[in-house]
């Protein structure tokens, strides 16, 4: 029989173990808590220093890639916004991406051929000798040619003319961009969208490649310049697809963590930790 004192110096006992466990493990989940808030802290610091051909605005060691630097800044936030109004599925981001880098493809492989092509011979100056040629004219005379003339109607030289349809122009950028790829394997509206950000960005991109001479540098700047948009993709994905940690607080997982180890603790003490208490039959009789 239990009477009255040492029911409640065990209810007592009960609460203060409650108590106790919830502050140990709540202790070790708001250590945890910090030590992840560290590791996003550093993780971001390491992306923030990862180091690419275009990483900072110090003076790189190649020209090329200097230019490069300059290029992206005029052309990336243009792509930037185009590429996160994609939100319809994955596959218009895809097209974008492949539209585009294909277009930075043939943009810049005839200049690097023209750029490597030997200068033409310059062309000899010809004498007016050369370019003095009679030609003579016989013209009949007009009477003689309206009295030798038999009418025989307009045979349909004069008056009708016959209609010709005009073709639309074919568009050069939509042609530069597309050549090389599958169509039907890209969404349409994907494409799209890279022809109009190849519209805006394709002067940027000629007008630093062109102010290149050397090989070297040529090639870094049309490598690195595919890389960059790839690399700038990636971080535009992450952005329309974060990974957001699910959302918890340390009483949560206090009672979650209980419910799962604190079987044994539970049935010695008559403790319910996710918040309630055991049933328990005191014969009151006696009190």
């Amino acid at each position: 029989m239990i009477d009255r004192k040492e029911l409640i110096e065990e209810q007592v006992l009960r609460d203060n173990i409650r108590k106790a466990i919830k502050i140990v493990r709540g202790n070790r989940n708001t250590l945890a808590e910090q030590e992840e808030a560290g590791l996003r802290v550093l993780v971001r610091k390491m992306l923030k220093e990862e180091k690419t051909p275009v990483a900072d605005d110090s003076p790189h060691e190649k020209t090329g890639i200097n230019y490069l630097r300059t290029t992206l800044k005029k052309i990336i936030p243009t792509i930037k916004d185009a590429y996160l109004s994609l939100t319809t599925d994955e596959g218009q981001r895809k097209s974008y991406i492949a539209h585009l880098i294909n277009g930075v493809d043939n943009l810049l492989a005839p200049i690097e051929v023209n750029a490597d092509a030997p200068e033409a011979a310059p062309e000899m100056a010809l004498g007016e000798s050369d370019l003095e040629e009679e030609v003579e004219v016989s013209i009949g005379d007009e009477a003689n040619d309206d009295d030798q003339f038999i009418d025989i109607g307009d045979m349909g030289i004069e008056g009708e003319e016959e209609e010709v349809e005009e073709e639309e122009p074919e568009d050069e950028d939509l042609t530069t961009m597309t050549t090389g790829l599958d169509g039907d394997e890209h969404d349409e509206t994907g494409r799209n969208a890279a022809l109009a950000t190849f519209k805006q960005v394709q002067g940027n991109v000629v007008d630093d490649f062109e102010q290149l001479a050397a090989d070297e540098d040529r090639e870094l700047y049309h490598d690195y310049l595919k890389t960059n948009i790839l690399l700038w993709r990636d971080k535009f994905e992450t952005a329309l697809t974060p990974k957001l940690p699910e959302p918890t607080t340390p009483e949560y997982e206090a009672e979650v963590s209980a419910s799962e180890e604190g079987g044994d603790l539970d049935a010695g003490l008559g403790v319910d930790l996710e918040g309630g208490e055991e049933e328990e039959e005191f014969d009151l009789e006696g009190l």
